[in-house]
């Protein structure tokens, strides 16, 4: 028998693999079209922050990487250098590149920043603080 209350709580057995297979080729694939403003929230921290700044998820799990990618892009930094920065600190690399695309598919990460909250302010802060090789991307110390 169906039982309609609980298939809208917990999404219909047909759509539920599709999506678990999807998290699984996609994992950052969510917080792209869901969290863009956590995503941007998390830039603008970085933006606001004096001084030395640490990003990391829970246990260094989560898309440490893409947020550091995000906020090197958003200061200007070319696709490769910001990518090659956030590397190192990201524990699915090809979730990353994943989620990059995609952002890349709603127009870059500049617009959908801007579009989920980061403001001008925060793009010129972003700007001045890893201008130069006085931001440590250069040795790498980005983590």
């Amino acid at each position: 028998m169906n039982n309609p209350a609980a298939e809208s709580a917990t999404g219909s057995a047909t759509e539920r693999p599709a999506e678990h297979t999807r998290e699984r080729e996609q994992p950052y694939a969510h917080l792209v079209a869901d969290r863009g403003r956590e995503l941007a929230g998390a830039v603008a921290v970085l933006a606001e922050g004096e001084g030395p700044l640490v990003v990391h998820g829970p246990g260094g799990e989560h898309a440490t990487g893409l947020v550091l990618a995000l906020a090197l892009l958003a200061a200007g930094l070319p696709h490769e250098e910001a990518v090659a920065a956030a590397l190192p600190a990201e524990p699915q690399p090809e979730a990353l590149l994943g989620a990059l695309a995609a952002i890349a598919a709603r127009g870059g990460p500049e617009p959908y920043l801007l579009r989920h909250g980061l403001t001008v302010s925060h793009f010129l802060a972003l700007r001045e603080r890893f201008a130069g090789d006085d931001a440590g991307l250069a040795a790498g110390d980005v983590s």
